[in-house]
């Protein structure tokens, strides 16, 4: 699944006003999902090739990161087909343009069952085809 690392313009503005460093990211609020998620430090590691201490806002919630980057509470991690409208629109812009982060996700199903849930299987594969980006 990729990744956009997104804000508001105008918390662009107020927390990166020159340019997004690890000095402006480690003052600027980061979204966090809960205490686990590490994907904005991972993003930082990728982007910047060292990493930085975030401070950050916990949203268990996906549709919840992308009204609170809209509303400027923040930046974080948000999946591309819930913030492509938003990001051709204005209303969310990326931090470092095109610096995505990539995700793997993996189906997994006991082989006891493999057979009663090929049909669930199909179903997956498709509705991932095309929303997802391939390896």
């Amino acid at each position: 699944m990729r990744y956009h690392a997104t804000a508001s313009p105008d918390f662009m503005q107020r927390h990166f006003p020159d340019d997004v460093t690890l000095q402006a990211l480690a003052e600027a609020p980061a979204l966090r999902f809960n205490s686990k998620d590490n994907l904005q430090q991972a993003w930082v590691r990728q982007v910047f090739g060292q990493s930085a201490t975030l401070p950050s806002h916990s949203l268990p919630s996906t549709q919840g990161f992308v009204d609170a980057c809209r509303a400027g509470l923040g930046w974080g991690l948000n999946p591309a087909m819930l913030v492509a409208d938003h990001l051709a629109s204005g209303a969310l812009v990326e931090l470092v343009p095109r610096a995505t982060f990539d995700v793997p996700l993996f189906w997994q199903i006991s082989r006891l069952v493999v057979d009663r849930l090929q049909g669930l299987t199909q179903a997956v594969l498709a509705a991932a085809e095309g929303k997802l980006e391939r390896p």
